[in-house]
């Protein structure tokens, strides 16, 4: 009901307190107003520190060259929570093999999809044409007699520019906070769809990102620094680019060509060097250690984007409340921590010991309690995952 004295100002005084009243009043109903019109969507409040998570394994349909496409995909989001969650969209990288791009799965992704989740993001794994259960063919990317790198991304960037747009579309996704999360040929893909400028894509993840061109090496290097130049430009969202310093694929003087070129041409880059990570630095998408690494180095990022992510003071806050004494820089990564993860700790010798990155929760708390229990016989699981399972104010 509209209260009328809100359209008179006989019945409400023009100064003082009725002017307050008049003002109290008006945003009222303004907020009224916007939770009943049909296109009105809440957006989600910050994710509860140890909400549950649910995953979604299925398909999206998007339109490509006049024809519907499905693409496998994999969605995690935290369960429980009302309202639009930003989304997060990972995709994978490539060989020349149509034979083992099939036989990649969405599933591999999933730890990760979970790490964003917990960040209170709606993460989407989405396999592009020709890989996994996704439609084919495969498509043809640049080679040694045709290495135009750049302009051999169309079919891959359509795929996930098709899926973005699939996604935005979803009740539960604020479609205005967007960001791409590439490994490899799909680090290349996620810059390929800077130049399009997709409405709401905010920030672009890259890691490892590129294509190598295998029997031209020399040729290969010059197509990739040149495709940075492409698809780069002063007005292209800000990017988080991470190479480990032993990525074969990719090394350090290449990647500071590429670096080079991109920041030339008006790009907003954040470059992250990791150490060697073995066996593979060109597997630091997934790998473990390396994960760690730079979800830590993306919270930054995101921050600095003002876009969701755990809160700076989550570490601190509860380390304060459960009477550590010691060792909060490592009490802190634990949250950053990728994969599964535990804690046990001690109350009387105010220590702890975690562990990430396991299979499963089973592990991670297996681990965490061996390595605690040769500190105190007191210790107990006090986290799984972000669930802390202890009362902090004994």
């Amino acid at each position: 009901m509209i209260d009328a004295a809100l359209f008179h100002g006989a019945a409400a005084p023009v100064g003082g307190a009725g002017l307050m009243i008049a003002i109290l009043r008006a945003l009222c109903l303004l907020g009224a107003m916007a939770a009943a019109w049909p296109g009105h969507r809440a957006f989600a409040q910050d994710v509860p520190l140890g909400a549950a998570l649910r995953q979604e394994n299925g398909y999206l349909r998007i339109q490509a060259k006049g024809r519907e496409v499905r693409l496998e995909s994999l969605i995690v989001r935290p369960e429980g929570v009302t309202g639009q969650l930003p989304l997060a969209i990972i995709t994978h990288g490539r060989n020349s093999s149509s034979l083992s791009m099939g036989d990649l799965r969405a599933a591999r992704y999933a730890t990760l999809a979970r790490d964003l989740a917990r960040r209170g993001w709606l993460a989407a794994e989405v396999m592009r044409r020709g890989a996994g259960q996704s439609d084919g063919p495969l498509p043809s990317l640049a080679s040694c007699p045709t290495p135009d790198i750049a302009g051999s991304f169309g079919d891959d960037t359509d795929d996930i520019e098709g899926a973005l747009r699939a996604l935005q579309a979803r009740p539960d996704v604020d479609g205005q906070r967007v960001i791409l999360l590439g490994e490899s040929a799909g680090g290349a893909t996620a810059m390929s769809l800077l130049r399009r400028k997709p409405p709401g894509l905010r920030g672009v993840i890259n890691v490892a990102g590129g294509l190598n061109l295998e029997g031209c090496t020399e040729r290969g290097q010059d197509a990739l620094v040149a495709a940075m130049t492409a698809w780069q430009g002063p007005d292209t969202v800000p990017q988080l680019w991470i190479y480990a310093r032993n990525d074969e694929l990719f090394p350090p003087s290449l990647v500071a060509r590429m670096r080079k070129a991109a920041l030339d041409a008006g790009a907003d880059v954040r470059f992250i060097d990791l150490p060697e990570l073995k066996p593979r630095g060109h597997m630091a998408f997934l790998h473990g250690q390396g994960r760690h690494l730079w979800l830590r180095e993306m919270d930054a990022s995101l921050r600095a984007w003002g876009l969701p992510t755990i809160p700076r003071d989550r570490g601190r806050t509860l380390h304060a409340k459960l009477g550590l004494t010691t060792r909060l820089d490592v009490f802190e990564r634990y949250f950053s921590g990728p994969g599964e993860r535990a804690m046990a700790l001690s109350r009387s010798k105010k220590e702890f010991r975690y562990w990430f990155g396991t299979p499963d929760l089973e592990t991670a708390k297996a681990n965490a309690l061996r390595d605690c229990a040769a500190l105190a016989a007191d210790c107990v699981i006090a986290f799984e995952n972000d669930r802390l399972l202890l009362d902090e104010s004994k």
